[in-house]
């Protein structure tokens, strides 16, 4: 063995063996989280991994940064299978894995991805440092990326142009042709210099960047694909169950890294630090201190500060380790502040590329303050025991959910009656008369329709999702476990309701407590009626309306067309859409228990987003969720729109028409 291949096979063997024992070391850290299983539906899992990662869609939802993003993923690719081709012919040289058709296509790619990579690599560079996107840290971690990428692929272009000096019909290379053919004249001493030149830079940088990489923001190059096909299956508006019959654990939630699981973890080293999920916080968009990026931050620095200690036998562990440990996560790595600033909307969870899970770990965090520490909002202890004595946020009686039944007409389960449909109240319609009138309009449209309906009177309680939300787990599952009894004993298989927290937690939540039912938000049911021709909008209301997509219903639920559908059956009238709308909708603020809090930080987001509703010159906004016809009514008054724009339910505009209500 020669010394130029001795010193090539030592340099490759050096840095993958550092590269494999951090890795390991990483692994290792990730395995102290607690076990989940993520290994089930490989089929879905597989095509997930070749939309999300081969084809990088979740980028493309902002598409400038996504064709950057995709030409320097795919370059990459390329480049990577380019290396191993050199990797291979380095350490055992006259070794010809790619010949004939296939080197010509790589170098052709290997031209084409070389203009490419650098102009997305420029891109970058400009976005980050000249233009300062503001969700883009210009640091030296991306400078010293972005760099060695750069090496990498004029390195490439180099040996490909030297190569072709020296042997000009070895393949085809249009770029890589036209270089080696101005270098054709040098002396064949001096293009052999120059190819082992550009070699030993392409070894050098390829061998400097796989060590560097699992010190980088830039390992998720090898973590966030693994996490994308490891992602959650499960609703998305569903959270993990605590069990409190598990007579072991000495807290509940998460007070340390390790009462996070395994996949939690590993979000925290699949984090693109891109920004994408705090530049669509809604929290952080008013001027609250919660940034969804820096809780995975923090949480991977935490996990790799006091993971190595955790891994050490107890009676090794220093002073000075244990004072580490005694941090907490919850209230200490992460401030309550940022914690209890989050209204669970899934904006940062629907932005991150490699779908990291944001909010299942801010909720966890919670649950450790409430239930472990005692520590919540002073609002929040009223809330909870509004709920745990009465059954609803305001510690009222049962008796305005007896008298609807009779009020409108239906039957009434409680009372041993029986229907083929169960109108589901929820607090809001039973006890805010502002909601009521939307549960009125929605059963008068029912009933129009011919549905056999009723409603569970003072069977009904609070399905217990900001409670939930909130980390007051035990209350929930108690709510739950009434609940779900109640309504198998009355024979109930399918529920309509207008809220969609209520209908997220009986549709995605309650199966786990034993309660299967068709559960159909009252946009997707009315709209069905609507295109059945069993309710026909009769009436023209000619006006401007722009619709608002709730968080729960939208991006947790993947309901969107259903009541535009409905409101553009409606004659005469226009609708218009918000800047941000659909997926990327902006919250109204009520959400994750927020509804029960006091916001008295920065800008109140149901202002912010009424400002905006405004801002189209609708007439009126409209809505599917009692919440949000709460929040922007508010909201409205308060940037001092009220006498200009109406806030109602889409169902009250369907019933205008219709009924003339």
């Amino acid at each position: 063995m020669g010394v130029e291949r001795l010193l090539f096979t030592l340099t490759v063997a050096f840095a993958f063996l550092w590269f494999g024992m951090s890795v390991y070391g990483k692994y290792s850290l990730v395995m102290l989280g607690r076990p989940i299983v993520r290994w089930d539906h490989p089929g879905e899992r597989l095509t997930g991994f070749v939309v999300n990662v081969l084809g990088q869609k979740k980028l493309f939802k902002d598409r400038a940064p996504g064709f950057m993003h995709f030409f320097i993923f795919w370059g990459f690719v390329i480049l990577t299978v380019i290396s191993i081709d050199f990797l291979i012919r380095g350490l055992f040289p006259g070794t010809l894995p790619f010949v004939g058709p296939v080197a010509s296509v790589l170098a052709t790619l290997s031209d084409v991805m070389t203009v490419l990579v650098l102009a997305a690599i420029a891109m970058a560079a400009i976005r980050r440092w000249i233009v300062r996107v503001k969700r883009l840290e210009p640091n030296l971690d991306a400078a010293v990326v972005l760099t060695l990428i750069a090496i990498v692929v004029l390195s490439d272009f180099g040996i490909e142009s030297f190569s072709l000096a020296l042997h000009p019909h070895a393949f085809f290379a249009p770029l890589g042709g036209i270089v080696g053919r101005l270098l054709a004249g040098l002396p064949p001493s001096t293009l052999q210099t120059g190819l082992i030149v550009v070699s030993w830079v392409k070894l050098i940088d390829l061998m400097g960047f796989l060590v560097f990489l699992p010190y980088s923001k830039h390992f998720h190059m090898a973590a966030a694909p693994v996490n994308v096909y490891l992602r959650n299956l499960e609703p998305r508006g569903r959270l993990p169950k605590l069990d409190f019959e598990d007579e072991t654990a000495e807290s509940f939630g998460a007070g340390q890294v390790t009462d996070l699981t395994w996949h939690d973890l590993l979000d925290a080293y699949a984090c693109v630090q891109c920004g994408r999920c705090t530049a669509q916080c809604p929290a952080n968009l008013t001027g609250k201190v919660l940034s969804p990026k820096e809780i995975i931050v923090d949480l991977r620095h935490q996990l790799e500060a006091v993971g190595p200690i955790l891994e050490k036998p107890a009676d090794r562990r220093t002073a000075a380790e244990l004072e580490a440990l005694a941090v907490p996560l919850a209230g200490g790595v992460v401030s309550q502040e940022s914690l209890w600033a989050c209204t669970t909307c899934g904006a940062c969870v629907e932005a991150c590329p490699v779908f990291d899970e944001h909010v299942v770990k801010i909720v966890d965090m919670r649950r450790h303050l409430v239930l472990t520490q005692g520590e919540m909002p002073a609002e929040a202890q009223g809330f909870f025991k509004n709920l745990e004595n009465a059954s609803n946020p305001w510690g009222l009686g049962t008796d305005k959910r007896e008298s609807f039944a009779e009020e409108m007409g239906v039957r009434d389960l409680s009372r041993g009656e029986s229907a083929e449909v169960l109108y589901w109240m929820g607090c809001m319609a039973a006890y805010d008369e502002r909601a009521r009138k939307v549960a009125r309009a929605t059963l008068s449209l029912l009933k129009e329709a011919g549905v056999d309906v009723g409603v569970m009177g003072a069977a009904e309680k609070c399905t217990g999702d900001s409670a939930r939300r909130l980390g007051n787990e035990y209350l929930f599952q108690s709510l739950a476990t009434e609940n779900v009894e109640n309504l198998n004993a009355r024979g109930v298989k399918t529920v309509i309701t207008t809220c969609p927290h209520c209908f997220n937690t009986l549709s995605n939540e309650y199966p786990e407590f034993g309660g299967h039912y068709e559960v159909v938000h009252h946009s997707e049911y009315l709209a069905r009626l609507v295109a059945a021709g069993r309710l026909k909008p009769r009436t023209a209301i000619d006006r401007k309306i722009t619709y608002h997509d709730s968080c729960y219903l939208g991006r947790y639920n993947g309901i969107y067309a259903e009541p535009r559908d409905s409101l553009r059956a409606v004659p005469g009238l226009e609708l218009i859409e918000m800047p941000r709308s659909g997926s990327k909708s902006f919250c109204c603020g009520a959400g994750g228990g927020r509804m029960w809090l006091e916001e008295n930080v920065g800008t109140r987001i149901n202002e912010d987003r009424s400002s905006e509703a405004v801002a189209t010159g609708a007439d009126e906004v409209a809505t599917a969720c009692p919440f949000c016809l709460t929040m922007l009514k508010d909201g409205v008054q308060a940037v001092g729109a009220s006498e200009t724009m109406q806030v109602r339910d889409f169902a009250e505009v369907l019933a205008e028409s219709i009924l003339g209500a």
